[in-house]
């Protein structure tokens, strides 16, 4: 009974399906766990090198609050690749990753009864953390046929009392990477309506077929009214290491600040000192895991394309998979389930990343080929055993 020491709010919470998901995977044997995205690939070596080096030196004390002038300095000329011009003492708060990034953001922005317009589908994380400051998540629908915005639906969700829109592009789940033009009507309906935007990017460098990464905050007028999130953890593959950040205009950081001082005072020095290392280069890694990913990305498209009843886009970036199954199941959730205890295969429902998800199921390509074939095998066996 101790759980009624907790705010009712949070006891309401559900825990998080990719989570509990995890949890329930470490009683089975021989299963194919593709269900979170966690890079298979190491930590580049001269990450690691940077990091052993500066625990060695004596990085083991506290640093500054917003992050070492090092490591904001790195990610300031970073972000000069996207026409962003970012001032490292006044515009960048490093975080001990970037859902920490965004739970700062929102929590620094939303009051009760605040409107905060989420896509759906999308990283499942925003709408909890909407709720749990007591804000009211309100989802727009992508379009069906290519999840890109539809910007009549997007305006029509607009009241007197939204306050803030938060992108992700490229998409998780969906690999969408939002257009120049989306991104400038957005911006026309951010600023008839004094809107915030949360512009989470942290799959920018993982973009495929010649399209690129337009960051909303380098557009006229947006630079002081978006916040930008970043990760480590997908572009270096260092999930573990809990590493990110934000650039967002001076003065709303100086308020960020109050509350980063107080929560987490400040991220680890030496994973700092690796995020440098990161930053600067060299890239040639970063490089190789992206033609790596697109090389699982050709290939298991077209393999999911080849089982019947399976209608598998291509993404246009980040690593997911975001197959169409409602020929073959009526439930994302019970086709995941039968999956996983018939053929031992992990992957996540769609309805787990909004409504408009469901009959979807989403596949991150994080594993070797041949652990991908095999699970495409598994998929297809199971398809075919329930005569779907």
């Amino acid at each position: 009974m101790s759980e009624r020491w907790a705010i009712g709010i949070l006891r309401e919470m559900e825990p998080s399906l990719i989570r509990r998901l995890a949890a329930a995977l470490l009683t089975l044997k021989d299963v194919i766990v593709l269900a979170g995205g966690d890079p298979d690939f190491p930590t580049p070596s001269h990450i690691v090198e940077a990091a052993v080096k500066a625990l060695k030196g004596g990085m083991t004390h506290y640093t500054p609050t917003q992050g070492i002038p090092q490591l904001r300095e790195a990610i300031a000329g970073y972000y000069e690749k996207f026409g962003l011009e970012v001032d490292p003492d006044r515009e960048v708060i490093v975080t001990p990753g970037s859902q920490q990034a965004l739970y700062l953001t929102l929590a620094c922005t939303v009051e009760p009864g605040d409107e905060v317009l989420i896509p759906d589908p999308s990283y499942l994380v925003y709408v909890p953390t909407v709720r749990f400051l007591r804000g009211k998540p309100v989802r727009f629908s992508l379009k069906a046929e290519d999840f890109h915005l539809d910007l009549e639906e997007l305006k029509a969700k607009i009241t007197d009392r939204t306050k803030m829109l938060v992108l992700c592009s490229p998409n998780n789940p969906t690999g969408t990477v939002l257009t120049e033009e989306e991104l400038r009507g957005v911006a026309e309906l951010a600023e008839e309506h004094d809107l915030l935007i949360v512009s989470d990017e942290i799959y920018s460098e993982f973009i495929w077929d010649g399209r690129r990464h337009v960051s909303i905050a380098s557009l006229p007028g947006m630079r002081e009214r978006t916040v930008v999130i970043v990760s480590f953890s997908k572009t270096f593959a260092m999930t573990g290491w809990r590493l990110g950040y934000l650039i967002a205009d001076g003065g709303l950081v100086d308020q960020m600040l109050k509350i980063q001082g107080n929560m987490v005072l400040c991220p680890a020095a030496h994973v700092q000192v690796a995020g440098v290392a990161a930053l600067t280069g060299p890239w040639e890694p970063i490089e190789k895991m992206a033609e790596e990913y697109d090389r699982r990305r050709e290939f298991m498209v077209k393999r999911l394309n080849e089982i019947e009843g399976i209608n598998c886009p291509k993404p246009e970036g980040a690593f997911y998979l975001f197959p169409d199954i409602s020929k073959v199941s009526n439930s994302s959730v019970e086709f995941c389930r039968g999956l996983i205890e018939g053929k031992r295969v992990a992957i996540v429902p769609g309805s787990a990343f909004g409504l408009h998800g469901e009959g979807h199921v989403r596949i991150p390509l994080v594993k070797p080929m041949e652990v991908l074939e095999e699970a495409a095998e598994r998929i297809e066996a199971y398809i075919k055993e329930c005569g779907a």
